[in-house]
């Protein structure tokens, strides 16, 4: 194995403007000038012939919100099975998962032998959305969804959430399942 070793001439000699970097300096003026202009015009230029015409990348963030990809990890949530109940079973699979600890579950059985967690907490102020939880779901009950709003907040007690306000219908998240679906169970993952 040969190596390809390339030395440095340190004994170039450059020009007066090259040492000067006025070139450099007056390109990258012009490039911070063109793209403000091109903002500018395309502002003014929403305001007349309306949104379709758009070239400004900026979102007016309360009033128009992203296109979030399907493979965003957001805010982990767990899914509601379509008859209303959680579909957690309490297997903990993600609570020894999750590298800095913040999901703590409390398991029950029902009346038909049915597990579910009677206690779901889970810490968002601990939580570093690495979908750890998700990957070693069995039942697909918890996903990284898609939803941006609460992850950060002034007081740290509205950031730890419980059960309740965890689950979330199936067929809110069924975009995101379904990239999971695709991502960790197609047919060329295990060829």
């Amino acid at each position: 194995m040969a190596i390809n070793i390339k030395k440095v001439d340190r004994n170039v000699t450059m020009t007066f403007l090259e040492r000067m970097y006025i070139p450099y300096m007056l390109h990258g003026m012009w490039v911070a000038v063109r793209h403000s202009a091109v903002n500018m015009l395309g502002f003014f230029e929403e305001i007349l012939a309306g949104k379709s015409k758009r070239r400004v990348m900026t979102l007016f963030y309360p009033e128009e919100y992203p296109e979030i990809p399907p493979a965003y990890r957001g805010k982990p949530v767990l899914v509601r099975r379509d008859d209303g109940l959680e579909a957690c079973v309490a297997c903990g699979l993600c609570e020894a998962a999750c590298p800095p600890s913040c999901i703590s579950i409390i398991g029950g059985e029902r009346d038909n032998g049915e597990r579910f967690p009677v206690s779901y907490t889970l810490d968002g102020t601990r939580c570093i959305y690495c979908g750890f939880c998700e990957e070693v779901c069995p039942k697909e009950a918890i996903v990284m969804s898609d939803r941006f709003q609460g992850l950060c907040e002034y007081d740290r007690s509205k950031m730890i959430y419980d059960k309740e306000s965890l689950l979330v219908p199936r067929r809110e998240l069924q975009r995101r399942l379904d990239t999971i679906r695709n991502k960790y169970f197609s047919e060329e993952r295990y060829r």
